[in-house]
Formats: structure tokens, C-alpha cells, sequence
């Protein structure tokens, strides 16, 4: 791979090598890459003038206006800054204040939702082409490209500066491990204040001369329909996505000439992997990473997939797996915490140098705080999240395996598994379980089942029915809301 420079020479080197291919194919309007290209840059100079901070925000669904903001942002010379659209307008106030933005860019209709927020909002429609737009300066490689913010699981959200050199090794690694070319089309339908989004949906494929068909608002009848009449031939999302899906075409049978289809951001459920091969005839090939990385970290790929991994490291990133405690590298196959280090990985967390340095090391490693083991061939299998590991008894138990034996029951919906406290062995296993409607079973019932299937120490003691589960965005249920 050559140095990398910035997204911008990327997109305009694609530009120029596929000048008529469709590049965004929205439900408003489809552009090919030179009218891409055009469009940002006309976009870029009439933002340039707009504010005078470095971050620029953008309040914007996965349409053809976001990824045409986004590149103007570039263009700008400033930093994008997706919002998250979930959020209360006093989450987003505490965001805009500590990443300095002091401009939104929307659509006219969301402009009186935000208009109580301390910065400018501006629908993207009244940004008009310069007449003669100023010469603006190229960023630099390590220059800031996104600040994109973490949920804010442990505490206040805390913004993951990406650069341009960590984003576009990230993206081109994935073109190659996706092995996607000018023949595909890729449906993005994930929300725009995710990585996964922004580099597996939009700057992966349109790097590689796929197209990108975006979808604002997922939903499995929407997202079948769509990638019916657009003819994807690539899906990337996450399991809960999947499973929606798979339950829909099994009785729409929709034609959709699936090729690839990529998981990732939550562990993939095997009754998942299961179905979805059964309905659509291809395998779900799981994938690895974190915002902190930009976010790809391991894929399986087409010619070497391994179920029950997450594949193998991409080609610009190492990964070791540590002991927790003693920070030594652990043999192959053991269970420790997965460290990773590469072109890929964040400057830091944005004017927190505290923060940053609890999971960066001196010499670049990130501390990701997932647990899991790399086997003799260097396939990597994640285990769990380390604060998320239940000890029973001096033993580690990952809610994930759990709720995998759980979800096999053909009762279950949906589940969640956390640690609650024993007396005797300090924690046990709880789950909170969802049952599919119409159908019946006890929490004895579930229990036997995963004992069937489990150790005697990672059975749940006690199985708590719900309606739903608190879950986030893309629809990952929240351990930490149940714990």
C-alpha cells in the first residue's frame, strides 16, 4: 500500500479511475463520483466561510447530503462531527461544548429540534456554491478527520480523534479484506455517528468503485425492498439487524442478489448465523473492532473464514493478547485482554490526556478492554468484555456465551446476561430474557436448557422475564442498563 496521504486525494483518485460509476444511490437523488466529487468541494468552500472552529457538525441520516457534507467537511479543512440523532438535546449541548463545534449542518426539517442548542444550525440547502471558492489547504495525513464519541458506558461520552491516515489504511484494508470491487453494491444502512458506518459503508466501498445505496432509517421490510430494487450485492451490519432480516425474507423472499454479507459491532449469535445461511444461502462472516481503531480490527474473509472467530487481524494491524493484571503477553489459545496497535488506531480521546493514556501505551499499544485468544493460525476469537466477565467462584464466565446457549431455546427472543451478587461465589449468573410472542417457557425451563449446554458455573441462577431490553442504536442490547 502506498503512503497514505488523505481521504480526499482517495475519493478523487476513484473519482478519476471511475468517473460515470454510481458512487451514493440514495432514495432523493444518485450520484456518480465525479458529481461527488463536485458537489463536496462546492459544499467544502461554502462551508470554509462559515465558521471559524476546526469542528464542523453534521445532524444527518446515511443520505447522499451526509456523505456529500462529509467530504465537504474535508474540503473545508475542518473536522466531521457526526451526531448522534438518538440523543437528548442536553447530550448533544454537553458534545458541541467540548468538541468547540459551534455549527450544525442539517436538513430543514430537523432545524427546530436543534434550535435550542448553543451553536448555529444551518439546513444543508442553504449552503450555496461560492461563485469563485477560495483555494483551501489539503489536510495532512495525520490531520483530524472525524471526532466521533463513544457512548459514554463508563461516564461522560469521550471523543475519539480518527485522522485521515488512520481512516483511509483502515478503509483500504477492508476494500481488501471484503475483497469488494466496481461490481458491488454495498447497502449503508447503519447510523452515521458509527465508524463501522463510515468506514465499512461508505469510505471502503467508495474507495473501491462499489456503490453505496443508502438507507436513513433501518428497518428489515425497508432494507429488503431497497436492496431488492438497487441490487446490493453486499450487507454490513450487525447481528440484531441480521436477525430481523432473515425472520422477513424467510416469508417476503424478496430477490436480492446477496454476495457478501459482513457482521459486526455485537457477537454474533449462532441461531443468527444459522437462519441468515438458511434464508439468504451465503455465510455471515464476523468481523472485529472498536471506534478507538477505525474501526476494523480482524474480518474473515471470502477465501479464509473460520466460524466461530472473527477472523484474522487486517493487513495494517498487530493484535497480542495480554494477562490483565501481570500486562505480559500471553500464550496462543490462552484467554487474556486484546491489545492492538497499528496505522489505525486514534490519536486519543479529545482534551483528555488522562483517559488516553489508561488504554494507549507508551509505545502505541490499545488496551481494548474485549478478552479473547489467538489460535495457533492467527484467527482471532473475542470472549467477552473484561468489566463485563461474571466471576463465579474464581471463575470467568463471558455473558456472551451464555446468552448464545440461551438464544437456542426456541422460546427466546432475546436475551441479556450479567453478574449479580452471591454470597458463596461472589457473583452467579443472571439473565434478563425476551420470549418470542406466542410462544412459552419457564425460567426452570431455560435453566435445564443451559445446562445442557454449559459448565454447572456458567448456568444461569436466576432468569428474569421481560417485555424488552434497553438497547442501543443499532439495537445491541445494554448490559450495563440491566446490571
Amino acid at each position: 500500500m502506498p503512503e497514505p496521504r488523505n481521504l480526499l486525494d482517495a475519493l478523487e483518485e476513484a473519482a478519476a479511475k471511475y468517473p460515470e460509476l454510481p458512487a451514493v444511490i440514495g432514495p432523493e437523488r444518485t450520484l456518480n463520483r465525479q458529481q461527488l466529487v463536485g458537489e463536496a468541494r462546492a459544499l467544502g468552500a461554502a462551508l470554509a466561510g462559515q465558521t471559524a472552529a476546526p469542528v464542523v457538525a453534521l445532524y444527518l441520516p446515511m443520505t447522499t447530503a451526509f456523505v456529500s457534507a462529509f467530504f465537504g467537511t474535508l474540503y473545508a479543512g475542518k473536522t466531521v462531527l457526526p451526531l448522534n440523532m438518538l440523543l437528548p438535546v442536553e447530550e448533544l449541548g454537553y458534545i458541541l461544548a467540548d468538541s468547540g463545534a459551534d455549527l450544525i449542518v442539517t436538513l430543514a426539517d430537523f432545524k427546530p429540534k436543534l434550535s435550542a442548542l448553543p451553536a448555529r444550525v444551518v439546513a444543508i440547502t442553504e449552503l450555496a456554491p461560492l461563485p469563485e471558492a477560495p483555494a483551501l489547504p489539503r489536510p495532512k495525513p495525520d490531520d483530524l478527520a472525524t471526532l466521533l464519541y463513544t457512548s459514554g458506558s463508563t461516564g461522560k461520552p469521550k471523543g475519539v480523534e480518527l485522522t485521515h491516515r488512520n481512516l483511509l489504511v483502515n478503509s483500504l484494508d477492508s476494500l481488501f479484506a471484503m475483497s469488494l470491487t466496481t461490481e458491488h453494491r454495498v447497502l449503508a444502512c447503519l447510523p452515521t455517528f458509527h465508524t463501522y458506518a463510515i468506514t465499512g459503508t461508505m469510505l471502503a466501498p467508495l474507495l473501491g468503485g462499489a456503490g453505496v445505496v443508502t438507507l436513513p432509517r433501518f428497518d428489515p421490510e425497508l432494507a429488503l425492498a431497497t436492496a431488492s430494487q438497487h441490487q446490493c450485492t453486499v450487507f454490513i451490519m450487525v447481528p440484531s439487524m441480521y436477525r430481523l432480516v432473515a425472520r422477513r425474507q424467510e416469508t417476503r423472499k424478496l430477490p436480492v442478489p446477496l454476495k457478501i454479507a459482513v457482521s459486526g459491532a455485537e457477537p454474533l449469535p449462532a441461531e443468527v448465523n444459522e437462519r441468515f445461511q438458511k434464508v439468504f444461502g451465503i455465510p455471515l462472516h464476523e468481523g472485529y473492532g472498536m471506534t478507538e481503531t477505525s474501526p476494523v480490527i480482524a474480518v474473515n474473509r471470502l477465501d479464509a473464514h473460520r466460524p466461530g472467530t472473527v477472523g484474522k487481524p487486517l493487513a495494517h494491524v498487530a493484535v497480542r493478547i495480554a494477562d490483565p493484571e501481570t500486562l505480559q503477553e500471553m500464550p496462543r489459545g490462552e484467554v487474556g485482554e486484546i491489545w492492538v496497535r497499528g496505522e489505525s488506531v486514534m490519536r486519543g480521546y479529545h482534551g483528555k490526556p488522562e483517559e488516553t493514556a489508561k488504554v494507549l501505551t507508551p509505545d502505541g499499544w490499545l488496551r481494548t478492554g474485549d478478552m479473547g485468544a489467538l489460535d495457533a493460525d492467527g484467527y482471532l476469537r473475542i470472549t467477552g468484555r473484561l468489566r463485563e466477565m461474571v466471576k463465579v467462584g474464581g471463575e470467568m464466565v463471558f455473558p456472551a456465551e451464555v446468552e448464545n446457549a440461551l438464544q437456542k431455546h426456541p422460546a427466546v427472543f432475546e436475551c441479556g446476561v450479567v453478574g449479580a451478587k452471591d454470597e458463596k461465589r461472589g457473583e452467579s449468573v443472571k439473565a434478563f430474557v425476551v420470549l418470542i410472542p406466542g410462544k412459552a417457557a419457564t425460567g426452570d425451563e431455560l435453566i435445564e436448557h443451559c445446562r445442557q449446554q454449559l459448565a454447572p458455573y456458567k448456568v444461569p441462577r436466576t432468569i428474569e422475564f421481560r417485555e424488552s431490553l434497553p438497547k442501543g442504536p443499532t439495537g445491541k442490547v445494554l448490559r450495563r442498563m440491566l446490571k
